[in-house]
């Protein structure tokens, strides 16, 4: 092979070489678009996976997160829950009640658990709590006063308790403070419906309307006690003050006490029969002879007076009615004692003996009377007459009916309740009581020489 045989046996196996070159080449070309695609689906095929995965994922983080939020709400509210007060508690060493963390406002007396040391306690009690807050001492509610146990806290009943200011209060069996008479510890006190406050050394009315005394310790009183300046006798069964009896004291004397409850001194009538008691013991005398408002008296070995003469004798019969008609009818007793001697002659007049007629009144007395020979005064002088006068049982009703005479007749009024026997006499005058002329003279006579006005003092 030449040369230019040899350059292009060269060049054509250079050529075959370009063109396979170039086949491969368009081979390649050829086959690398189905690769690119091939490996696109892969590509796609794996990211759709994995989205889905990390799809999967991310829900199951959600529900995992969820799951953790609600676990902890949860949790945040069982906490809350668990730290809210509910129950007793102390706080600043009071007692308030919470209910889910509340407490009840208002005032209220309400049935709620016990209060213990520790809180509260397995049963229920009733407690007074004002906004929650348990209430103790002396409180007001429902339009009264109670008291609570400081310790307990529980209602206190038919007790003597010392308030949280100082004073001592009673309350009764439900409770409820109590006010006037209340039994307590075997006797009987009273508390002033006002202040609620024990009343010592004072006579009161009870809620029934009866009287009763009590006192220094605010005790109720029995037997002899002073009280206002005098003495007083009271029952030691019922109590009352005792009117007109005579009592065995509780140091074993006895005593006459008036119809108006006062220890009696001095000449008094009693059980039909007059006794004479000493002015400074009370006691009765007995076995004495002594002087007393003008009479001459005489005291038996039992106490029984009678007078020691016959003047004295019709004094003494005459004394309790003249002073009874004082207390009913205004009758100075000294004038009606003045009367009755001169008019009847101490008592001796043929009236007088014979039908107790001491003062020459005329008419009857519950129907009876007695006829007898009269002198009148006229414009010539003395004169007689026989006329009616009215009879009477004793001395006693002849006394107290000439009361009654001259304040039922209205010209005689002037003198009712007047304390000058002189003023009396003279207006008895002339009232026209009676014609002699001297008639006011003579009774002051009378007063002045025996002493009558001794009488008047015994009524004030």
């Amino acid at each position: 092979m030449n040369g230019d045989q040899a350059e292009q046996a060269q060049t054509a196996q250079s050529n075959e070489v370009v063109l396979n070159s170039a086949q491969d080449s368009t081979a390649a070309q050829s086959a690398e678009p189905a690769s690119a695609s091939a490996v696109s689906e892969e590509k796609t095929t794996a990211a759709q996976g994995s989205v889905t995965a990390a799809t999967a994922v991310q829900n199951s983080n959600s529900t995992e997160i969820s799951s953790d939020v609600a676990n902890t709400t949860t949790q945040v509210k069982v906490a809350a829950a668990s730290s809210q007060k509910n129950g007793w508690v102390n706080e600043n060493n009071h007692w308030a009640y919470y209910q889910n963390g509340q407490v009840q406002s208002g005032r209220s007396y309400s049935y709620l658990p016990t209060i213990t040391a520790n809180g509260t306690g397995a049963g229920h009690d009733w407690y007074l709590v004002d906004n929650g807050v348990v209430q103790s001492g002396v409180q007001k509610w429902a339009g009264t006063y109670y008291d609570f146990d400081p310790t307990t806290y529980l209602r206190v009943d038919n007790s003597y308790v010392k308030s949280q200011w100082g004073d001592w209060y009673m309350f009764g069996q439900d409770g409820r403070i109590a006010t006037k008479v209340y039994k307590w510890m075997g006797t009987y006190y009273y508390f002033d419906p006002s202040t609620y406050l024990r009343v010592d050394n004072d006579y009161r009315q009870s809620q029934w309307g009866d009287w009763y005394l009590f006192g220094n310790d605010g005790r109720i009183q029995t037997g002899v006690q002073k009280w206002a300046g005098t003495y007083y006798y009271f029952d030691p069964v019922t109590y009352l003050r005792v009117d007109n009896d005579y009592r065995h004291s509780q140091w074993g004397d006895w005593y006459l006490f008036g119809n108006d409850g006062r220890i009696l001194s001095g000449l008094q009538k009693w059980a039909g029969s007059y006794y004479y008691f000493d002015p400074s013991t009370y006691l009765k005398v007995t076995n004495k002879n002594f002087t007393f408002a003008g009479m001459a008296l005489h005291a038996d070995a039992s106490g029984i007076i009678t007078g020691q003469n016959r003047n004295s004798s019709f004094m003494l019969s005459i004394y309790q009615a003249a002073l009874d008609g004082w207390h009913q009818y205004g009758v100075l007793p000294s004038v009606t004692a003045a009367q009755a001697i001169l008019e009847s002659a101490w008592g001796e007049s043929a009236l007088a003996t014979e039908g107790h007629n001491l003062f020459g009144i005329k008419g009857s007395y519950n129907g009876q009377s007695i006829v007898m020979r009269t002198a009148e005064y006229g414009a010539g002088g003395y004169y007689y007459i026989n006329d009616a006068f009215r009879r009477y049982p004793s001395n006693y009703e002849s006394v107290v009916d000439h009361g009654r005479f001259l304040a039922s007749n209205s010209r005689y009024h002037n003198l009712l309740w007047q304390k000058n026997y002189a003023v009396v006499t003279n207006d008895l005058h002339a009232d026209g009581y009676a014609t002699a002329p001297t008639y006011a003279s003579n009774l002051n006579n009378v007063i002045r020489t025996y002493g009558l006005d001794a009488w008047d003092r015994q009524v004030f």
